[in-house]
């Protein structure tokens, strides 16, 4: 028995001097992009569509939104409506302005025309903004100092930004061989304003202000 034991310490030592010896370099590799992939404060690389916005915006206090199309505004619309009625919620949307190169390129990946797709965020817009004057109208109010604004942005940055307090969702498209319209890659972002990569992201926001708004509620 003691001669096992003997015999698996000894083999033990060994494979760790070798796989020290061997592959050293790549371990202090990987720990040092570890280290830095957490002072960039990435909490999640995963498929847009896997990401689960309703529990992202539950705790929402102020949410803002540079995006390619209305997907975003049409899918979470009923969610942001429901929370602004708890508490004060701040919600801006910058969506691309119709005849913009941004705007354009995102009908082309969906096979449709860009008036077509202008046409579809208006419609999402519109949805979106009677949602919160029929609550503002009703019995149920939202919560003093709700704001839902959408603006257009001539941007052509090819990624979308969706700021929820601290947390920041940066999607790309999917790299492929054709023009077919993929899955986005979202990045989630944990960290304050002032850090990088954050504060690049969202450098977008000084220009809010004097962007076109659609609507205001």
């Amino acid at each position: 028995m003691l001669g096992v034991l003997f015999g698996l310490a000894v083999v033990s030592l060994i494979w760790e001097f070798l796989v020290r010896r061997e592959h050293s370099k790549d371990l202090l590799h990987y720990l040092r992009l570890g280290s830095s992939i957490a002072k960039s404060g990435l909490q999640d690389v995963s498929p847009r569509s896997k990401l689960d916005w309703q529990h992202l915006l539950e705790s929402a206090n102020d949410i803002t939104v540079l995006t390619y199309n209305g997907d975003w505004l049409d899918r979470n619309a009923y969610v942001i409506r429901d929370v602004a009625r708890e508490r004060p919620l701040s919600v801006t949307v910058a969506v691309p302005v119709n005849g913009g190169a941004q705007l354009g390129r995102e009908a082309e990946l969906r096979g449709i025309p860009a008036d077509r797709l202008a046409e579809e965020i208006a419609g999402v817009v519109a949805r979106a903004a009677r949602l919160w004057r029929d609550v503002k109208q009703g019995s149920e109010q939202l919560h003093r100092g709700s704001k839902l604004r959408v603006v257009e942005h001539d941007l052509d940055l090819g990624y979308e930004v969706v700021t929820i307090d601290r947390t920041t969702i940066v999607t790309l498209a999917a790299p492929g061989d054709s023009d077919e319209l993929r899955d986005r890659v979202a990045f989630v972002y944990n960290q304050s304003p002032e850090e990088y990569p954050t504060n690049f992201f969202t450098a977008y926001k000084e220009d809010l202000d004097d962007m076109r708004r659609m609507d205001e509620v």
